[in-house]
This record gives C-alpha cells, sequence and structure tokens, in this order.
C-alpha cells in the first residue's frame, strides 16, 4: 500500500515552513522564503523543496496527502500594517462615530505625544447611518428603508468604490432581521462586494467590540478569500485530493468555506500551531507545565500551559482595536532573527521592533539589506556558520555583516564591532526574556516549575540563557524545532466555536437559554458533517460567561451537556465566587451581588486521525564520534572568545549527552549549549536541556 503523507505549513512573515509525516511515523521538513508579493510562490517552493528532499514529485506527494493543515500570517500582517480592503461600515442612525469613540483610547503612558486616537480603519465619509431601530427586547421600533440601503450601498460600491461593506446595528444580536435585510440587498445587486454581518460573526452585546470585530473581518475578507481560492485552485492543479483545512486562533482547524466567511477567525494561526504542538509534545513526553516560545525571523511568541492546558482569553486585542475575539492566549514581540539593531535619540542601542523580513532580509544574505539584524549578530559571534545556513543550500557574507555593524552601530557606540554583536544578543535575551517572564511570574506563575519548550529557526541559539534569565532549569529543543509550528498544525483537531448573548438573572426561567444552546449546537453540528464528521466521531462542549452584576468583565464556566434546569443554572450562580477567588485571589468575589449569566459559548470538536512521530531505541554514542570540528566563538554573556566543538545532529543518537558549552549544527537550525549547561537527545530526538 502507498504511503499516506499529513501535510502542515506554516506561512511566516520571513519563511514558509513545511513538515510531512507519513503513517510510519517518518518524518521530512524544509523551508522556502515567504514571498509577501505572491504568497503562492512561497508556499509552492516549500512543497518543492519537500519533495525534492523525500526524492518523489509534488504531484506524487500532493496525490497521497490525507490532510493538509494551514498556517497562515496574512490577516494578522493586514492588521498590522493596516493593509486590507476599502471599507463601507452601515450602522443605526446615531452611532456614525463609534469607531472613533472605541473605549476612550488612552495608554498608560506620561507621554502626552504618545496618547494618540486609534487608527481609522473605515474613512468617515464610508460610514452611513441607517434609519433603523430594534429595542433591547428585540423588537422592531423603525422598519428598514430598503430604498434609503440601495442608494447608500450603490455610493459606497459605484462612487467610493468600496471592496467590502460592514453592517453592526444595536441589538442585532437579539433580533437579525434588519442585518439580514441589508445583505440580501447587498448581494442581490453587488454580488461581488464581500459582506460582514455583525449578527452572523459575532452577535454578542457591547456595540463597539462587535462593530470592531465585524469591520476588521470586512477589512482582511476580500485578500483571504483571493489567497483561500488561490490555495486551493494551485493544489488541486498540482494533485491534492484532500481539502484545505486551516489552523485558527481558538485552536484546531476550519474549512475553507468557513475561513471565507470568518477571515478574521485566522489572526495568530501559525503562532497558535506551535502552541498545540508544545501541548502535544508536552502529553508524549509527561510533561505539564510547559512555556513556548517560538522565535522566527520576524517575531517572538510565547504563550503558557498548565496542566496540559493552554490558555484562553476573550476580548482580545488586536494592535490597538478591542475586539470580541476569543483566542489561545499568546504573547508576540518585535524579536526575531530579521529584527534590526538600532539607535533611539539617546543613543541607546534597541532591537526591533521593525524586521528586515525575507525581502531583502538580514544583511547576510547579499539582497541588498543594509540594516544590522540579530541573524548578523549569530553570524559574527560565531553561532552560524556562513557555509552552512540552511544546509549549506544559502552562503551568508560575514564581510558585508560586520561592515555593517561597524557602520551602523560599533562606530557610533565606541566600541568594537564584536561587542556590538554580543550587545544585540543580550538585548534580545533580555526582550525575549520579559515576555515569558509575563506570562508566567506576573501571573502568579513560578517559572521554575515549567519547562521551556523552544522552537523557531532562531530560537535554539538563545533558548538556554532565556532560561537562566528567568529561572527556569528544564528545557526541550524539539526534533524539528526550526519548523515546529508547522509540526504542530497537525496535532489541533478541526474545531468550530460559537458566541451568542444570553442573559439570565437568579429567579428568571432558562427556557431561553436550552433554545439557544440547541440553536448552536445544531449549527455547529451542520458544520461538522459537511467537513465529513459522522456522528460520534465528535465532541460538543459548552460554556456560559459569567459574572457579578455590575462588573465589566466575565469568567467562563462550564455548563453540562444536556437540558438545563433552573436548579442547574443556579447551582453554577451559587458556585461562581470560589471559581472567582481562585482565578483572582481570596477576597476578590462580590460576596453579596448576584451573578448573572452574559453569554453562552459552544465549541465542537471533530476528533482527527494523527499521525504519531516515530521514536528511537537509545543508544548513545560518545561526544566525540559526532563532532565534525572546532569552531572559534564569541560568547556574548562571558565577553570572551572560545574555540567550541560543534556536533553533527544527523550523527547524534538517542541517549547522547552533550555537555556545554557546544554548538549541535542541524540542517535548518543551530543549537548553542552554553556552559553549565547539558544537553540529551531523547528517544524522538528532542533535545532536553538540564540547567
Amino acid at each position: 500500500m502507498a504511503d499516506l503523507y499529513q501535510i502542515g505549513i506554516d506561512m511566516g512573515g520571513t519563511f514558509t515552513d513545511i513538515v510531512v509525516i507519513n503513517q510510519k511515523g517518518e518524518m521530512w521538513t524544509d523551508k522556502a522564503d515567504t514571498t509577501p508579493k505572491n504568497l503562492i510562490e512561497g508556499l509552492v517552493a516549500s512543497i518543492e523543496n519537500v519533495s525534492e528532499q523525500m526524492g518523489i514529485s509534488n504531484t506524487s506527494l500532493l496525490n497521497q496527502c490525507s490532510r493538509f493543515v494551514h498556517g497562515t500570517t496574512i490577516v494578522t500582517n493586514s492588521i498590522a500594517e493596516l493593509k486590507g480592503a476599502k471599507v463601507g461600515l452601515l450602522v443605526t442612525k446615531g452611532f456614525r462615530d463609534t469607531l472613533r469613540i472605541a473605549r476612550s483610547p488612552r495608554i498608560d503612558d506620561r507621554d502626552h505625544h504618545k496618547q494618540l486616537n486609534i487608527p481609522d480603519i473605515v474613512d468617515r465619509k464610508s460610514i452611513f447611518e441607517i434609519d433603523e431601530r430594534i429595542d433591547k427586547n428585540g423588537n422592531v421600533v423603525v422598519n428598514i428603508n430598503s430604498q434609503q440601503v440601495e442608494d447608500v450601498v450603490k455610493e459606497l460600491v459605484e462612487e467610493q468604490n468600496v471592496e467590502a461593506i460592514a453592517v453592526c446595528f444595536l441589538w442585532s444580536f437579539l433580533n437579525a432581521e434588519h442585518e439580514q435585510q441589508i445583505k440580501q440587498i447587498i448581494e442581490s445587486k453587488y454580488p461581488s462586494i464581500y459582506v460582514t454581518i455583525s449578527s452572523d460573526l459575532y452577535p454578542v452585546m457591547r456595540e463597539y467590540e462587535r462593530m470592531v470585530t465585524t469591520t476588521l473581518n470586512a477589512f482582511t475578507g476580500p485578500k483571504v478569500v483571493r489567497y483561500v481560492d488561490q490555495v486551493q485552485k494551485t493544489l488541486d492543479e498540482q494533485g491534492l485530493k484532500s481539502p484545505v483545512v486551516f489552523i485558527q486562533s481558538f485552536g484546531g482547524s476550519l474549512s475553507a468555506d468557513e475561513v471565507r466567511a470568518a477571515p478574521i477567525s485566522l489572526v495568530d494561526s501559525g503562532p497558535v500551531g506551535g502552541v498545540l504542538g508544545t501541548n502535544h509534545l508536552g502529553e508524549t513526553l509527561g510533561i505539564k507545565n510547559m512555556i513556548t516560545g517560538d522565535m522566527g525571523g520576524t517575531s517572538y511568541d510565547c504563550s503558557i500551559i498548565v496542566d496540559n492546558k493552554f490558555t484562553k482569553t476573550q476580548r482580545v486585542y488586536l494592535r490597538e482595536f478591542l475586539t470580541g475575539l476569543s483566542k489561545i492566549d499568546v504573547t508576540a514581540i518585535g524579536s526575531g532573527g530579521g529584527s534590526i539593531a538600532w539607535l533611539d535619540s539617546r543613543g541607546i542601542p534597541q532591537v526591533g521592533p521593525h524586521s528586515a523580513s525575507s525581502d531583502p532580509g538580514p544583511v547576510c544574505y547579499g539582497r541588498g539589506g543594509d540594516q544590522p539584524t540579530v541573524t548578523d549578530a549569530n553570524v559574527l559571534l560565531g553561532f552560524i556558520d556562513p557555509d552552512y545556513f540552511l544546509g549549506g543550500r544559502r552562503k551568508l557574507d560575514k564581510g558585508r555583516a560586520e561592515a555593517v555593524y561597524h557602520e551602523k552601530l560599533a562606530s557610533k557606540l565606541d566600541m568594537s564591532t564584536i561587542e556590538a554583536a554580543a550587545s544585540v544578543y543580550q538585548l534580545i535575551v533580555a526582550s525575549m526574556s520579559n515576555a515569558v517572564r509575563g506570562q508566567s511570574v506576573e501571573r502568579g506563575n513560578d517559572p521554575n516549575e515549567f519547562t521551556y519548550v523552544a522552537y523557531g529557526g532562531a530560537l535554539p541559539v538563545f533558548a538556554a540563557e532565556i532560561c537562566r534569565e528567568i529561572g527556569i532549569r528544564k528545557a526541550v529543543i524539539p526534533s524539528t524545532s526550526a519548523v515546529f509550528s508547522a509540526q504542530g498544525l497537525l496535532a489541533g483537531d478541526d474545531v468550530r466555536n460559537l458566541v451568542k448573548s444570553c442573559f439570565w438573572k437568579p429567579g428568571q426561567e432558562v427556557d431561553h437559554i436550552n433554545k439557544t444552546i440547541e440553536e448552536m449546537e445544531e449549527q455547529i453540528k451542520v458544520s461538522l458533517s459537511a467537513s465529513g464528521f459522522k456522528e460520534g466521531e465528535y465532541e460538543i462542549q459548552r460554556t456560559g460567561d459569567f459574572k457579578f452584576e455590575g462588573q465589566i468583565f466575565e469568567l467562563p464556566v462550564p455548563i453540562p451537556s444536556g437540558k438545563i434546569t433552573k436548579e442547574i443554572i443556579e447551582e453554577i450562580a451559587n458556585n461562581f465566587a470560589p471559581l472567582y477567588e481562585a482565578e483572582y485571589g481570596p477576597g476578590t468575589a462580590w460576596a453579596y451581588s448576584p451573578v448573572n449569566l452574559f453569554t453562552i459559548r459552544v465549541t465542537g470538536i471533530g476528533h482527527v486521525e494523527k499521525f504519531q512521530q516515530k521514536d528511537f531505541a537509545s543508544e548513545p554514542i560518545i561526544a566525540e564520534a559526532a563532532q565534525k570540528g572546532v569552531r572559534k566563538v564569541y560568547l556574548p554573556m562571558e565577553h570572551v572568545w572560545e574555540n567550541i566543538p560543534v556536533y553533527d545532529d544527523q550523527k547524534i543518537t538517542p541517549g547522547s549527552e552533550f555537555a556545554g558549552p557546544a554548538i549541535i549544527e542541524r540542517t535548518q537550525t543551530t543549537i548553542f549549549i552554553p556552559n553549565g549547561v547539558k544537553a540529551t537527545m531523547d528517544s524522538y530526538r528532542n533535545y532536553l536541556l538540564d540547567l
């Protein structure tokens, strides 16, 4: 029988990573440059690279693929760069400036020059008020005037040339009649215009968050639809038989049709893959508490996992925009291999958040980059062999990197070039350590009780020093560390997550709660069935967002399966205070305030077959048997040059141990083992670091 393959592709800002695994657990990994001007080129190049490595054609690989999961930064980058579609927005009369007023956009900074309004994602002249009104009970007070709507839409499309229209009316989450009418008018008159209505996307109270979420969905929609269509068409032509699914910010994958309807769900798509992969790795290795670290070419992302449960957060910020989105909690900072080192107005060195990305890339790439980056520093320090980058596929220009570091940093700081590079190394360790501290110490978690899982092409050079900085004693560098987020995409199930406002106070009846849950569960079942899941192949979970009356934020609490009775919901309310204090600390509960239900969340999980990575018998070798040479490296924390051994990962076998200082070279990444650290390869070819 021919091999079956599962493929995960993570498209980052600098590289597009690919992982292929077959049913025997054999794995192949590779990379290609991300191509921002035509993203599909980088995706196809990654498939070509791995196919060549496997010794088969693209067509054969795709023809035998049983699962294809894609993570992409297309939505994240579009919002970060504010490069999306031209959007028109229709709102209830009197609420034209809701986006601008926002939640009083003030930041915690004493510098008044930084107290700025949030950016306009919709031009004010493209926001139109519609004469309509639904009251707080869902009753129609003012009917839609179809002619007014047609005139407004005509002006937006034919005069202002908008590509997408967002619709967000007051109380539409209770009665979607008016938004649905407008959607039908637009689609009948202008079928090519992308339309998002809030009652479909996020039917939850709080008009600002609902409006922002709906508008950002329209802002990113046309670009995502074009990309999804292009991916499907290209891969179909090359022989892919299985559907393409996309990883979402909530965890798990979505069908292409679901993505077209809700492209905003792809935010943090790639980093989420890394968190899913870390949790799967922890379950495999018997590790329950982990801090994730992912350093690619553009950013550093970290998250925390406690008892093999990753943290999810509601009402997340995207840039300055407070949305209604729920997603796996990932902290991202601009610290990647391509992050640019620069001097601020005081002459103090900084690193990031600006990045050289893949085009032109770091100076050492020789593609026209003229700003010093983190990757250039690692070349100068001796961590990266200029002749063995990506396994020798790309030769790096160390001399050019040295010249730019001298010109831009060293000469202005009155220090040597190598000390300037060491300073950049130290700065990047400090910034990543602070991000980890924010996910651990600042949330009441002792880093010493966690294992640091370090991945991404750039992080293994820094991982041990980050652990030292914040007091972590154990770390894991996965066998596929350079492309681990792509592997993590394959660790997730298909997931559908719905949320809807549903109000309840003590003493009230519960029929409306059961009705809401039944409708949401039926919608999820239909969606999962359309993706090929049969009864018994998926599970449905329910939670309610509860809060003390008068509070602004809610706390999610599980709701049992089956019909909800008055006694069940009152028991949840009566037990809410201990749950609240477990989250926020003793004494924080509003002991005498009633507990209200605010929102219902229903999650459907379609369980997919996952090919398990092959493990190997322990056959330790002495370190010298894998040594490929000795390299002169400048150790940036000790400020000394030292000749240290370099080992070939391909020759290392499970059970082998290595004491630092040492460098282990993989085809796609370099691992630095500092003084006082021991590295052991486990049966899955992961490196376990003991500090």
